[in-house]
Formats: structure tokens, C-alpha cells, sequence
């Protein structure tokens, strides 16, 4: 009969240890990032300036993030505060759902991800080709449904590797276990461990491919004497102030994102190739190590929103509408007409510009040809979660 022990030598410290960082720290800041990233799915999916742009990806990416946030609350912080205050009700709620819900969690990573990585592929596009103006409103949504059923289709290989062990012999918290006793144990760590790494690298390898475009002088020189002599001196000074804007949220989405996901990345590979270093000789330091994995990762799903909140007016003004609605005061720091016109002229050779396109009073959109070629920037990071034992990756 297997042993009843959790494997830990000091498990009432374990325990405290991961209250406090999985129970009390990881379940604030996922419930900041659900209710951040809830109110920017909300604003980019729902304003069709907003659905008709790029920014169109980086709302899905913000709905599935959401999700990612609860069902991070649900499976990684509902049994350890159970466990810790010895609430066995919620625990054997926990019980009920853990697969299934896990197996959501792993769809909903997957297709952040990938949506992350078709929205930074159609920004590096609108970069290296200045008259590229971005998918078309039926190609996005034609590519965020064959990003669904690729990610499904994913999870289906695997879905099977996942199962609830059960030890009667012991107590209700150390009678369940979620793991993984297939024979195809190394093809689940292989897709793990692929949709972890490849991310992380396109994605840095697309914003840096960008970073680099923008600052070749020959060609910001053509862009920049092409926009002041099309439409004047002014329209410089607001494309300078949205470049800077873009780059600020450039260099935090990217930052954070690396740094929340360096640390899952390094778990991941050396659980692929020497799994017996951290599940067999360094367990107690594995459990935390991959705790701390998750809340890095939450919280790198969690910045995004004060990120773009931060570094861009426009959308600070587009959430002031959305919440308190319009006001005199509020219209007045809106783009003139003119303005809008210039930025989506000036958004071709500029794709980094993050630019917000207000509806008019009536509250319908301009119909002019301009209004199609709307052209903002789509910078995020991805949220990944990771498999351990009972985590989201």
C-alpha cells in the first residue's frame, strides 16, 4: 500500500510556507489580475475601434488570462487553504472538479499563448512592411478559431495522461493526488514543456525584431519627412509622444514577462530532462520553487493592464468612458477629428503608435475610408502556468 506521507520532512513548515505565498500572496494578486484583465477584455472586445484593430487579439488574450486567474484560485489556492485550516467540505469540492477543471486551464494557457503569438506576428508585419494595415476583421476571427480548436486539439493528445489517484488508506489530505500514471508520461512533458518554450522565445524574438525596425535611422528618417510634409510639424510631436508611450509599454510587458516566466521555463526543462534532480533528491525545495513558479506567472498576467493603463492616455480616457461614461470633461481630452485622421495616417509607418479612435456623438463610428486602416499596436505578455502536481501549466 503506498505510504500516506506527502514526502516532506518538515510538512507543517511546507504547509505554512505555501499558505502564505499560494493561499494568501498568489490569490491577491490573481484576483487584482482577474478583475484587471476582466475590464481590459471588456474594453477591447466590446469597442469595435478597439475589435477593428489589433488590439482585437490582446482582448482575447486579457478573456483567457481571466480564466487562467480563476482557475488558478480554484485549483491551486482552494485546497491548500483548505488543507490549512482543515475545511474538508471545500476540499472534497475540490476533488470533484480538479480534473476537469485543470484540463480547462490547460486550454485556456494554450490559447493565450497562441493568441499572444498571432497578435505580436501581425504587429512585426505591420513593422517590416509599412503598407501592410493589419488583418482583416474576418481573417482575425477565421485565426482565433483555428487557434481554439489547435489548442483543444492539444490538450486532447493528453487528456487522458491526467488522473486523480486515490490512497483510502489515509487521511482526507493525503488521500488525493493529481498525477500522471500513463505510459506516455514523456509525451505530456514534451507538450508542456514545447508550449512553454516556444513562446517564450518567438516572442522575444518578434519584439525584439521590432525593437531593432524602429530605431533604423534610415528608416524612421523616410517615415518621419514622409508624415511632416503629409501632415505637418504637429502631427510629429504626437507621433514622438505615442512612440514613447509604446516603448514604455514595450519595455515593461517584456520585462515582466521575462521575469515571471524564467523561473517556470528553468523547472520546466530540467523536469523534462532530469526529472529525478527535483522530484526524488530536492522535493521540499521543488514544491516551493514551483509555487513561486505560479505566483511569478499570475503576476506577470496581472501587470498587463497597468501596464498599458500606465504608459497610454488613450486608453485611460477609453476606461474613464466605459466606467463613469462620457462627460464634457472627458470629450475635451479626446482626439479631434484631425487628430484621428493623422494617427491613422501616420499608424502605417508607426505600428508601435498606440492610438484609441473615439465613436462620434452619435455614438457611431466614422465610415470614411481612413476608418478602415486603423492601425495600433499589440504588445502583452503570455501568462504560463505550470504543471506541478496540481498547478495550471
Amino acid at each position: 500500500m503506498a505510504p500516506c506521507s506527502n514526502g516532506y520532512s518538515n510538512s507543517e513548515d511546507i504547509l505554512q510556507a505555501r499558505f502564505v505565498l499560494v493561499g494568501l500572496i498568489g490569490s491577491i494578486i490573481a484576483l487584482f489580475g482577474l478583475l484587471a484583465n476582466a475590464a481590459l477584455a471588456t474594453l477591447f472586445v466590446s469597442r469595435s475601434t478597439f475589435r477593428h484593430s489589433p488590439f482585437f487579439f490582446l482582448g482575447f488574450v486579457a478573456l483567457f488570462d481571466t480564466l487562467l486567474d480563476m482557475v488558478y484560485l480554484m485549483l491551486l489556492s482552494a485546497p491548500i487553504v483548505a488543507e490549512y485550516y482543515q475545511n474538508e467540505t471545500l476540499y472534497i469540492l475540490w476533488v470533484s472538479y480538479v480534473r476537469p477543471i485543470y484540463l480547462l486551464g490547460q486550454v485556456f494557457k494554450i490559447t493565450s499563448v497562441l493568441c499572444l503569438i498571432v497578435a505580436s506576428f501581425e504587429r512585426y508585419f505591420m513593422t517590416r512592411h509599412w503598407t501592410f494595415t493589419g488583418f482583416s476583421i474576418r481573417t482575425r476571427w477565421a485565426i482565433l478559431l483555428s487557434v481554439i480548436i489547435i489548442a483543444i486539439s492539444v490538450k486532447l493528445v493528453t487528456s487522458n495522461d491526467i488522473v486523480l489517484i486515490i490512497r483510502p488508506q489515509c487521511k482526507l489530505f493525503r488521500r488525493y493526488t493529481v498525477g500522471n500514471l500513463s505510459e506516455r508520461a514523456w509525451l505530456s512533458g514534451l507538450v508542456n514543456t514545447v508550449t512553454i518554450f516556444v513562446p517564450f522565445f518567438t516572442l522575444i524574438f518578434l519584439n525584439g525584431g521590432i525593437v531593432f525596425m524602429l530605431r533604423k535611422q534610415n528608416i524612421q528618417q523616410l517615415r518621419s519627412l514622409i508624415t511632416e510634409l503629409t501632415m505637418g510639424h504637429d502631427v510629429m510631436k504626437i507621433r514622438r509622444r505615442n512612440l514613447r508611450s509604446a516603448t514604455n509599454t514595450l519595455i515593461i510587458i517584456i520585462t515582466a514577462y521575462l521575469i515571471s516566466n524564467l523561473l517556470n521555463l528553468s523547472l520546466t526543462l530540467t523536469e523534462f530532462f532530469i526529472p529525478e534532480l527535483l522530484q526524488q533528491k530536492h522535493r521540499s525545495a521543488y514544491r516551493l520553487a514551483a509555487d513561486c513558479a505560479s505566483v511569478l506567472t499570475v503576476f506577470g498576467n496581472a501587470i498587463r493592464c497597468p501596464a498599458h493603463f500606465l504608459t497610454n492616455s488613450e486608453i485611460r480616457v477609453q476606461f474613464s468612458i466605459m466606467i463613469f461614461g462620457e462627460d464634457d470633461k472627458i470629450v475635451d481630452r479626446l482626439p479631434t477629428v484631425g487628430r484621428r485622421r493623422s494617427e491613422r495616417i501616420d499608424n502605417p509607418w508607426f505600428s508601435l503608435i498606440l492610438s484609441v479612435h473615439g465613436e462620434d456623438e452619435n455614438g457611431h463610428l466614422e465610415t470614411d475610408h481612413l476608418t478602415k486602416n486603423r492601425k495600433m499596436s499589440v504588445l502583452d505578455k503570455t501568462l504560463l502556468k505550470r504543471n506541478s502536481t496540481i498547478g495550471i501549466c
